[in-house]
């Protein structure tokens, strides 16, 4: 068994541990799509942040996957819910595609279907931010990590 897999919530444990005890079991900070899309575009804008999106799009993680992570990140941490999510998704897979282009980086839309598993993808996105050279390491690292931590613990669950 893999360790995400062992750390997983066993069935009926919320109802056995404190209510509220985490982020995504409060009320969320943004409830107004506009918002949570542009704090999302205002952090992707970032200096720090960009250029290490940028390099995970050059090492090959899909425009895709990469919005998918980050939006279920700040699900995971309370920013906003998953309904705000599946609004403010495709608006910032387009504002980091667009910026791509802008930067003329070579860049995939998605995963062909049968190209790769959920744990690959993972897989790709851990890489990518391991891949950074430590004196890089910044909120750009800290994103793409936490995007590559959320895409294993989904990989897990399926």
């Amino acid at each position: 068994m893999t360790e995400a897999a062992l750390m997983a919530a066993v069935p009926g444990q919320s109802l056995t541990d404190y209510p509220k005890n985490y982020a995504w079991e409060r009320p969320p900070e943004l409830t107004d799509p506009d918002d949570a899309i542009r704090y999302h575009i205002d952090r992707i804008s970032q200096e720090d942040v960009i250029d290490n999106i940028f390099f995970a799009l050059e090492f090959g993680v899909p425009v895709k996957n990469l919005t998918d992570s980050i939006m279920t990140v700040a699900v995971a941490e309370g920013i906003h819910s998953i309904d705000i999510s599946l609004i403010a998704a495709p608006i910032v897979r387009k504002f980091i595609a667009k910026s791509a282009d802008a930067a003329d980086i070579n860049y995939k839309e998605e995963f062909e279907r049968d190209e790769v598993t959920a744990m690959d993808r993972a897989s790709v996105l851990l890489s990518a931010a391991r891949a950074t050279p430590k004196e890089e390491r910044d909120a750009g690292y800290d994103l793409l990590k936490e995007a590559g931590e959320a895409a294993q613990q989904e990989a897990g669950q399926e």
